[in-house]
């Protein structure tokens, strides 16, 4: 989904005076395909901090289960050769809500945590 994305994105629609009259109310059809693209990663990281967090009841242990699929998809994602999801996940799991759950990360496996360092390393900059 996201290559399909990228591939109909038009170059002049990301310039800064295209891009930056897309809120006005008679503008919407400004950046169209800039816009569908930042709003599916948005969901995306939308839907790993929900399936993360969303639910009150679980558990630490739980939360660990969810994380390390998470991973587990973003590795899958960079063998698949899609790059900027992987990308949009570990940038979710290092914000604030979430690596600051202590107890999580206190019962994360080492192999799971070592996975998750490689997984950083590889899609930093």
């Amino acid at each position: 989904m996201d290559a399909e994305l990228f591939r109909k994105v038009v170059p002049s629609q990301c310039l800064g005076s295209t891009w930056g009259k897309r809120n006005k109310p008679s503008n919407e059809h400004l950046a169209h395909t800039v816009r569908a693209t930042i709003d599916h990663f948005r969901r995306v990281a939308s839907l790993v901090v929900t399936t993360c967090l969303g639910d009150p009841s679980m558990m630490a242990q739980d939360r660990v289960r969810v994380v390390e699929r998470w991973i587990q998809v973003a590795q899958e994602c960079k063998i698949l050769k899609n790059f900027s999801s992987p990308r949009t996940v570990i940038s979710v799991l290092q914000k604030t809500s979430i690596c600051h759950l202590k107890n999580t990360w206190g019962k994360f496996p080492g192999r799971a945590l070592k996975n998750l360092r490689s997984a950083i390393a590889k899609t930093s900059p």
